[in-house]
């Protein structure tokens, strides 16, 4: 069988550089890839039944006949931001004037067919950190809500690594895990996530159910954490193990954050968490970009905004913001997940 066809067409062969350098970057030897610049041609190519795994193509040169062929994936670039389905069914639209990076992984992640269990099946489980220097900036919300997102493409592992367990306010069994759990925990080896498997349940996403008391109280140690993931991330389980922590700094934690992929430091536009931010990054290097990505939730355009204010001189860039979205805490964990700007973020992470 040959190599899945994958097709970008756009007529600004400028604009369309970047992402083609990204499939050949992830893909090559796995893909035939064709560009299309020239409308004339885009026309008369498609006038003909074709066969591709996936096309991305401007809104101006799409019609709907192409549903007509045999296109596994077809990917709408609209130069207005209104992303997801559309009236044409089988269609998925994407702003134009996303990041390469973006675009390409909601391409390839929500794909189906030959190119997305290619891509997936020799992947290394990644671990995802969220992080943040001062509480309250809805980083849990923000972790679970990319839980949600992601499990409809991926196989996702959610552990809160706190030492004090909340995080069942968001989910519908609050209970905690069985008590005899707390025995295998203070005998740790590697297969410790084998060990306590059993206990793993299931809201969309898999997740370690809460401990019942503080780890202290528990007398345990709080890199528990790094060897349960460690050894979760063995399995070759999970596509993605998301992981949430507290804001305390010590030696554990470096450790935690330098093991994971890619940490999600999460702040908002208030001095207090630019402050707190400004003093974490006195601690820790965050200069690896592709590794570490800064993001400002619960923003509001009418709100003082710290993170351009002379004054506070934030030492960070903010890579993704997500507005304000009202009554929050009123809504479901899979209502959140599917604003947006929270897919756009988990894409980019991912």
């Amino acid at each position: 069988m040959g190599k899945p066809i994958v097709i970008l067409a756009d007529t600004d062969e400028i604009y369309l550089s970047p992402l083609e350098i990204k499939f050949l970057e992830e893909l090559n030897g796995k893909i035939e890839l064709e560009i299309i610049t020239d409308e004339a041609y885009f026309n008369k190519h498609f006038s003909t039944p074709q066969n591709a795994e996936i096309l991305v193509v401007s809104e101006e040169l799409y019609f709907s006949d192409l549903q007509k062929q045999n296109i596994a994936n077809i990917y709408v670039l609209s130069e207005t931001f209104d992303e997801g389905g559309t009236e044409d069914l089988g269609i998925t639209k994407i702003f134009k004037y996303t990041n390469t990076k973006e675009i390409y992984n909601l391409v390839t992640a929500t794909s189906s067919g030959i190119i997305h269990s290619e891509i997936y099946k020799s992947k290394e489980t990644s671990v995802v950190l969220f992080y943040s220097a001062a509480g309250g900036v809805g980083k849990t919300t923000l972790a679970i809500s990319m839980c949600s997102c992601l499990s409809k493409y991926k196989k996702i592992l959610y552990i809160n690594a706190q030492r004090l367990n909340s995080f069942q306010f968001y989910l519908m069994n609050t209970s905690s895990v069985p008590n005899n759990i707390y025995t295998e925990l203070l005998n740790v080896d590697t297969n410790i996530f084998n060990k306590i498997k059993h206990v793993i349940r299931n809201e969309g996403f898999d997740y370690l159910p809460p401990f019942g008391a503080s780890l202290s109280s528990l007398n345990i140690d709080f890199n528990i954490y790094e060897k349960i993931i460690k050894s979760a991330k063995a399995t070759k389980e999970y596509d993605v193990i998301i992981v949430d922590t507290d804001t305390a700094f010590d030696s554990a934690k470096a450790s935690l954050i330098t093991m994971s992929d890619k940490v999600v430091i999460v702040t908002t536009q208030s001095k207090a968490s630019v402050n707190a931010t400004n003093m974490l990054l006195k601690n820790m290097s965050c200069n690896d970009s592709e590794k570490y990505l800064f993001v400002c939730n619960d923003f509001q355009n009418d709100n003082f905004n710290a993170l351009v204010s002379v004054d506070t001189k934030p030492n960070f860039t903010v890579n993704e913001y997500i507005k304000h979205i009202p009554n929050i805490d009123e809504l479901k964990i899979s209502d959140i997940s599917n604003n947006v700007e929270m897919q756009k973020l988990s894409f980019l992470v991912v």
